[in-house]
C-alpha cells in the first residue's frame, strides 16, 4: 500500500501564518493538488501529553515541539510531513512506493571540517557508535514521508519521550537538534554520515540532499523536488539579527565570494 496522499504540517503558535509561509503552502497545492492537507495545531494534538513538547510550547519553542510532533502525524496517520517554510517544486507522488523517504541534510562548509572527519570512517560510518551529533550531516527534518505505523518513527518517537526540554537547571535542550537526532536513530537502520543516495532497512530510502534542498546558497539543481527556505523561527531573536546582518546577508555573501541566498519568492519562480 502507498504512503497516503496527506501532507501534515504544524502551526502552534496560534499566530496568522506569515504571508511568505502562505506563498510556501501554495506550492504545495500547486504541485500536489489531489493531497489533503492536515494542520497539526493545539487543537489537532494534546501538546500536554507529552512532557517534552509541553516543556517546549510552555518556552513557546514551537520548532522543537514540531519535531515530536511531526514524526506522531506520520506514525499515527502517514502520509508527508512539510515545515511551513518548505517550497515544493514537484510533486513527491514518485517517492509514495517507498515505506519511509527523506534527504541528507549536507552542509558543506561544516560537514568538511576535521571535526566532522574525526568522526567518521571512511565509508561514513561511526568510529564511534555513541548517539551523536554530527557537524554538518544529518537527516532532513523538513520533508519526510513515511507509512502509519513505521518502526523507525517509533524509535524517534522513543527517545524524545524519554527527554525533556526544560532542563533542571532551567536552560533548554538544544544541544541535539532534530537532524542529528534523526540520524543517529537511523543509524540503526543502516545510515551512513554521507551525502549520497541511501537504501535503508524497512523500505527506507534518504535521498541526496540535491533532492531536497536547504537554502543554504549551494546550488540547486534539476532534481531538486522541494527547498527548505530556512525560516529558522526557533531561532533566538538576536542570532537572527546577527544572522541578518551577517550569514544571511547577501550582500555580505558576496564579498566573502559565496553565492547569495534566494528569496522565497525566487525559489517559487524556478530562479535558480
Amino acid at each position: 500500500m502507498p504512503i497516503p496522499k496527506k501532507i501534515h504540517y504544524c502551526w502552534l503558535s496560534g499566530d496568522p501564518l506569515p504571508e511568505d509561509l502562505q506563498k510556501c503552502l501554495r506550492t504545495w497545492q500547486a504541485k500536489m493538488p489531489d493531497y489533503e492537507l492536515v494542520l497539526w495545531d493545539k487543537n489537532k494534538f494534546a501538546v500536554d501529553s507529552v512532557p517534552y513538547v509541553a516543556e517546549a510550547c510552555r518556552a513557546k519553542k514551537w520548532a522543537f515541539a514540531a519535531d515530536y510532533i511531526r514524526l506522531y502525524a506520520l506514525y499515527t496517520e502517514g502520509g508527508i510531513y512539510l515545515d511551513s517554510d518548505v517550497v515544493v517544486c514537484k510533486s513527491f507522488t514518485e517517492f509514495l512506493v517507498y515505506d519511509f523517504f527523506t534527504a541528507v541534510e549536507y552542509i558543506p562548509g561544516i560537514a568538511r571540517k576535521p571535526l566532522t572527519r574525526q568522526l567518521l570512517n571512511a565509508d561514513g560510518s561511526l568510529k564511534n557508535e555513541k548517539f551523536c551529533a554530527v557537524p554538518g550531516i544529518g537527516i532532513q527534518a523538513a520533508i519526510m514521508g513515511a507509512q502509519k505505523g513505521h518502526p523507525y518513527l517509533r524509535d524517534c518517537l522513543s527517545w524524545y519521550e524519554k527527554q525533556h526540554f526544560i532542563l533542571p537547571d532551567g536552560s533548554y535542550n538544544t544541544k541535539l537538534i532534530a537532524p542529528n537526532i534523526y540520524a543517529a536513530v537511523a543509524v540503526r537502520y543502516g545510515f551512513r554520515y554521507r551525502d549520497e543516495r541511501q537504501n535503508l532497512k524497512e523500505n527506507m530510502v534518504i535521498f541526496p540532499s540535491s533532492v531536497f534542498a536547504i537554502n543554504n546558497g549551494t546550488l540547486i539543481l534539476d532534481q531538486t523536488y522541494a527547498v527548505h527556505y530556512s525560516y529558522d523561527s526557533w531561532r533566538s531573536v538576536w542570532y537572527k539579527f546577527f544572522m541578518k546582518l551577517a550569514a544571511k546577508n547577501n550582500f555580505v555573501r558576496r564579498l566573502l565570494g559565496k553565492r547569495p541566498l534566494k528569496t522565497i519568492d525566487e525559489i517559487i519562480q524556478g530562479d535558480f
